[in-house]
């Protein structure tokens, strides 16, 4: 394949471009991180909490289907990250491939059997939705004792 050929004005876009699409590459997943953590915090409390309240029922379900509400926000949130993160990348591809760059690049998706490593991009769905029916099977059992 050859080298495409730009004009001084078109690398300075295909340049811009990149340099946009990885940035905000790394911007999504520091995001990521950052609701993640949050979240954990917020968890942890919460579980503490509903540990001190035991025997107020009311408080315990207002604390529990708050937990699954923000569960499932962060599903939400985890779904479209990943889908935007998916979309940088697939952009951060096509321009590397147009330049014939690929040999540069640090390993995003890499294809073949002995280069395969795994993709955790699902792990954070995967976590909100353990989380989700962890705090409604919780929710479920007190309603039942009640």
């Amino acid at each position: 394949m050859a080298t495409p050929t730009f004009t001084p004005s078109e690398k300075r876009v295909v340049l811009a471009m990149f340099a946009q699409h990885w940035e905000n590459a790394r911007h999504i997943k520091n995001e990521r991180l950052s609701f993640t953590n949050i979240y954990c915090l917020v968890a942890a409390g919460t579980l503490s909490l509903l540990h001190s309240v035991r025997g107020e029922t009311l408080l315990e379900f207002a604390v529990l289907t708050f937990m699954v509400a923000f569960s499932v926000i962060g599903l939400l949130t985890s779904l479209r990250l990943k889908f935007e993160l998916e979309h940088c990348l697939r952009q951060i591809d096509a321009i590397v491939t147009a330049t014939t760059l690929q040999a540069f690049m640090p390993a995003i998706d890499l294809t073949g059997a002995p280069l395969r490593y795994p993709k955790f991009r699902w792990l954070f769905p995967w976590f909100y939705t353990i989380a989700i029916a962890g705090f409604a099977g919780i929710l479920l059992a007190r309603a039942c004792l009640r």
